[in-house]
């Protein structure tokens, strides 16, 4: 039986647990735990009624993107470009206006959420821990504040730092780059007229009675990492956007490489106007582009009788034809591809619109007093759709007695050269005399980077550009450059997992995995002077998880 047993050593009382037991007829004991002195024992009995906390907090994701921002050193070089006129460096909370920044890109990149939400969400992860601020403190007003420091001109100058980092860090060689644009509608009202960023224009989703922000877009092609952007008003043209786009952001691509002669810049349709194009001429660099194939008839007919197989680095197999012909103005190295996707596409559209038109003629048909005035302006309308103008032919007359006839027929010539001599078809032209027809058709299709880039931004769940919670341009332009640094820091870190060769998965699926990599903060033993002793550990991940973790750097330094 165990017994409790005292002892003195050194001059002091001390206490044990021990049990008697005999060998060879003898009495012994053993003794099962020393407890110390009293002091000790009335410790050990406190600390089993002391109260046991655990707090758990996601930790991979921020962790991860907060290593790269401080190995690009982001705060420093927001503040710094800040403080360059000899100011002194706005601090509120403790923070200084490029650790704000970069609390709220970070966010950005995982949650996005107002800022007036932002203390909720940075309470459930490990970034206050990090960047060593108090959630509570980071309100709305701090956030205003502080991007109320940022002047407009100085964005460029310090996105063009970060990046020149970026490609020295990561060593890339940047050539060629896909440039294009989109818009994103806002809820400002419109009998607010202090900011002039927030104009109606055509917005790409569908939302025409908002006003509306521009964002173009540069990226590389080889990373799909963001070189440049640039926020403009909502009502400007792809085509105006790209003249104003042109001239200073050229020179600041320039300056990302020391071969500016091997840049290439690869764009839509919708900028290559004939004015656009020859602003490109004068300088070194290069470019590559689509113009719209309902110029260029006489050209498509020809390509669709000389198309040839051309193997491209993936070796996938496109047939292609390569030519010089006088476009806008000049004579141009030109390509014609067909591509699949794009003639199903158009097919499908086609047979659509027949399928709207018939249906409308049915209807029409059910009105028997229509005059033919009416039945002339609704046959245009009906027979006016893409595609159809050129396809449907009709004529209206009227009858002994005065009855409306209407007859309507298909041009099959017409229908058989669309399918096959113009649908599926690409006009592509360059000035780059010196690549191979691969090389013009994989430049052009790395365009898909930055439509990739403009899908993220515009992810509800991953930066999410939209809504911006902020309503002068001052602040739009703060807010634009804190959404693409987010998708710099995003895209940098799936591209440096994805070299590793262990991840497969896209950027978003990246932040959830390493979202599950959470810290435990426990509360459990009492210490001296009946203080609580706080220790931090990882929970327990599976292999893969913890390997992923790794590759990413998303482990924090814990207590």
């Amino acid at each position: 039986m165990a017994s409790l047993q005292p002892y003195r050593s050194h001059g002091y009382r001390y206490y044990r647990i021990v049990e008697s037991f005999r060998q060879n007829g003898r009495p012994h004991i053993r003794v099962l735990a020393h407890l110390g002195r009293a002091g000790d024992i009335l410790r050990l009995y406190q600390q089993e009624r002391a109260e046991i906390k655990v707090c758990s907090v996601s930790a991979g994701a921020v962790t991860a993107l907060y290593q790269l921002a401080q190995d690009l050193d982001i705060a420093g070089k927001i503040d710094r470009a800040l403080g360059a006129t000899g100011g002194r460096v706005q601090i509120r909370d403790g923070l200084t206006v490029g650790e704000t920044l970069l609390a709220g890109i970070i966010a950005r990149a995982c949650a996005p959420r107002s800022k007036r939400a932002f203390a909720g969400w940075a309470r459930s992860t490990y970034l206050p821990q990090l960047m060593g601020f108090s959630a509570e403190q980071l309100t709305s007003q701090h956030f205003w504040e502080q991007m109320h420091a940022v002047p407009v001109e100085k964005l460029a100058v310090i996105e063009q730092e970060i990046v020149q980092q970026v490609i020295g860090i990561e060593q890339l060689q940047v050539q060629a780059m896909a440039y294009d644009t989109t818009n994103f509608y806002t809820h400002i009202a419109s009998t607010n007229h202090k900011p002039q960023l927030p104009q109606r224009g055509h917005n790409k989703q569908g939302r025409h009675d908002l006003r509306q922000l521009g964002l173009a877009l540069v990226v590389d092609q080889s990373s799909q990492l963001p070189l440049a952007h640039v926020l403009y008003e909502g009502a400007r043209s792809d085509m105006r956007t790209f003249a104003a786009f042109l001239k200073p952001v050229r020179r600041r691509l320039r300056e990302l490489t020391p071969q500016p002669e091997q840049l290439t810049l690869v764009f839509d349709t919708g900028a290559a106007s004939k004015a656009n194009l020859a602003s490109l001429e004068p300088g070194p660099d290069h470019y590559v582009t689509a113009v719209r194939p309902s110029y260029h008839q006489a050209l498509l007919a020809e390509a669709a009788d000389q198309l040839t197989e051309v193997v491209l680095s993936t070796q996938a197999v496109v047939r292609a034809w390569r030519t010089r012909r006088p476009i806008a103005g000049k004579e141009r190295e030109t390509v014609v591809v067909f591509s699949p996707q794009l003639y199903q596409g158009q097919v499908r559209g086609l047979h659509q619109h027949l399928a709207r038109s018939t249906e409308a003629l049915e209807e029409m048909g059910l009105r028997p007093r229509t005059t033919p005035e009416a039945a002339k302006r609704r046959l245009a309308k009906i027979c006016g759709r893409q595609y159809l103008r050129t396809l449907l032919r009709y004529e209206v007359s009227s009858d002994e007695q005065g009855a409306t006839q209407v007859r309507i027929w298909c041009e099959l010539d017409e229908y058989r050269r669309l399918t096959t001599r113009y649908f599926g078809l690409r006009v592509l032209i360059t000035d780059r005399t010196d690549w191979s027809t691969a090389q013009i058709i994989e430049a052009y299709r790395g365009q898909s980077g930055v439509e990739a880039a403009f899908r993220d931004l515009k992810d509800p769940g991953m930066l999410a550009t939209r809504p911006q919670f902020h309503w002068t341009d001052q602040k739009l332009h703060v807010h634009a450059f804190m959404c693409v640094t987010g998708y710099l820091l995003v895209r940098l870190l799936w591209w440096r997992v994805r070299r590793s060769g262990d991840y497969a998965g896209s950027a978003r699926s990246l932040l959830a995995e390493l979202a599950r990599i959470r810290c435990c903060r426990i509360v459990d033993r009492t210490g001296r002077a009946g203080r609580p002793r706080v220790r931090e550990q990882l929970e327990e991940m599976e292999k893969e998880l913890r390997r992923l973790g790794q590759l990413a750097r998303a482990f924090p330094k814990l207590r």
